[in-house]
């Protein structure tokens, strides 16, 4: 279908996007990657120490799911018990996922014999001898099983480039969740009574040496467990150091679609190839533009992004007329703008990531009085604080997708409660963390007392598909089905995290959320709300 719209007045944004704009222009960032980790999976096994070509294997027996809005069968809901003033929200079904009679290798690798056992919905690795074993285990290392664990204590680390443009606003709120969540953990008795610490490291603007240093001190001088998240631009490049220092990473955001393939990274978002995939598709079905542009981060991750939005769009016989190449660090998008009113696309599709990058475009494009008719989409700009940052200009005239629904009384709820500093600042990879941390504490429990890195791994492989609560409504597994595949062969579930997200129309600059968790600012978008990598 067709849409219109009316050429707004000049509008002048607010004092607050002006200094967010200074702030901007003197932040810094990293391009660097390992280009070579991008664009080929069996390097990433290669370096985890898995088998070459092993992330695109089909899965046999992988769980079934179903449709929009339910729990699959076989999904272990990951939904923590109601904070004080949270409305109560319906989790997914607890039967296992795992084959009966069969379940994963435990502590040593000896391969378990006879019935898999559940705990909470979760399939466990062990059999009830097993159990008993590992009880004992740990009872004879006094509950110190591993690197970071003790009777009473997990540590658990992350790394976080609080040096980008805007990180007060973007990266803060995200280590705030995390210890969030740990905190409403803890305060239902931790993860078989041991409590939940974190360690934050700061790599800068998310710079891969200093990021590399990070590992290293939280692994040789901090001694944590595992990584919960990973907010930092240098996550395509630290597949080799999580394999060095046997470090598993729950909960990361997927910058990179190496992410996905790496044995010992557990993502909670949608990669970003694969955002490109369903953003591109709802161009095509909803915009229907004649011609679009695009605006492209210079990193091969967005590169790669914008490849997939060209071919859905081109298939579609929709025609390219501009692609801009940016800079993380770019001062200003002013000739970029005008670079665009020169072609004249009808729709623009942004793979950026960098919020600092569009709230630049979107300044300067006020000030030009400019934007395409048929408005602007992209990905990674579900935040509460979108409307101070974008002012009027925008507004009905640009949608961003997520993976998340927003935001969620029980997530808010949350928030609200252990990170009040938050208000206002939350956003959707927030919620990755926050659903991060829940499945650690699933998958944690369901390992029993006698916890290990590799134990963890095998628990978080095994095949279980970890729904978030109904009001986020997403699901995650990390069988070889979902770590594989391509555009043109889609192993993965078409109704979890890596197959489907959501599409949201920003309608006002009011995005701060309603006491409640319901979105303000943001409406489902009314002509294709939940959006497809496929169709």
């Amino acid at each position: 279908m067709s849409r219109r719209s009316r050429r707004p007045r000049f509008a002048v944004l607010p004092i607050a996007v002006s200094a967010a704009l200074v702030l901007t222009a003197c932040g810094g960032g990293s391009d660097s990657g390992d280009a070579t980790a991008q664009t080929d999976p069996a390097a990433v096994a290669d370096a985890a120490g898995a088998p070459a070509g092993a992330a695109a294997a089909p899965v046999e027996g992988a769980a079934p799911v179903g449709a929009p809005g339910e729990a699959p069968a076989g999904t272990a809901p990951v939904g923590a018990a109601p904070v004080d003033g949270a409305a109560p929200v319906a989790g997914g079904a607890a039967a296992p996922t795992a084959k009966k009679g069969k379940a994963a290798k435990g502590a040593g690798g000896a391969a378990a014999v006879g019935k898999a056992s559940t705990v909470s919905g979760v399939t466990s690795i062990d059999n009830a001898a097993q159990a008993a074993e590992n009880e004992r285990i740990a009872a004879a290392k006094n509950g110190a099983t591993d690197i970071g664990v003790t009777k009473d204590s997990i540590k658990l680390g992350t790394v976080s480039a609080h040096g980008i443009a805007l990180g007060n606003l973007l990266v803060t709120p995200m280590v705030n969740g995390i210890k969030a969540a740990f905190a409403s953990i803890n305060d239902r008795g931790g993860v078989l009574g041991r409590r939940l610490s974190l360690v934050d490291c700061d790599d800068g603007p998310g710079e891969v040496s200093r990021s590399k240093a990070c590992l290293k001190k939280l692994a040789g001088q901090d001694k944590i467990f595992a990584l919960l998240s990973y907010s930092s631009w240098a996550s395509a490049s630290i597949h080799s150091d999580l394999a060095q220092y046997k470090l598993p990473a729950v909960g990361t955001w997927a910058y990179s679609q190496t992410e996905w393939q790496d044995p010992y990274m557990f993502p909670t978002h949608m990669s970003m190839i694969h955002e490109a995939m369903a953003n591109a598709h709802w161009v095509k079905n909803v915009i229907q533009p004649k011609t679009y542009g695009l605006v492209c981060l210079t990193s091969p991750e967005m590169q790669l992004s914008c490849n997939e939005v060209q071919r859905v769009l081109d298939a579609s016989g929709s025609k390219m007329v501009k692609k801009l190449d940016v800079a993380i660090t770019e001062t200003s998008m002013s000739a970029q703008i005008l670079s665009l009113r020169a072609a004249q696309p009808e729709h623009v599709v942004h793979y950026v990531i960098n919020p600092a990058t569009m709230a630049k475009f979107m300044v300067e494009a006020t000030q030009q009085n400019y934007y395409p008719p048929k408005g602007i989409s992209g990905n990674h700009l579900a935040a509460e604080v979108l409307g101070s940052l974008f002012g009027k200009h925008p507004v009905n005239r640009y949608w961003t997708n997520t993976t998340y629904k927003l935001w969620g009384p029980e997530f808010m709820a949350t928030m609200a409660k252990y990170a009040r500093g938050n208000k206002g600042l939350n956003h959707h990879i927030v919620q990755a963390n926050y659903v991060g941390s829940l499945i650690f504490e699933r998958a944690a429990k369901a390992v029993g007392p006698n916890l290990t890195r590799e134990r963890l791994m095998a628990q978080l492989g095994n095949g279980d598909v970890y729904a978030s609560d109904a009001s986020l409504d997403q699901r995650f597994s990390w069988s070889k089905a979902e770590r594989g595949g391509s555009y043109d062969n889609q192993t993965w579930s078409k109704e979890m995290g890596q197959g489907r997200e959501y599409m949201y129309k920003y309608t006002s600059t009011n995005t701060v959320a309603d006491p409640n968790g319901a979105p303000s600012g943001f409406q489902p978008d009314p002509d294709q709300f939940v959006i497809y990598t496929h169709k």
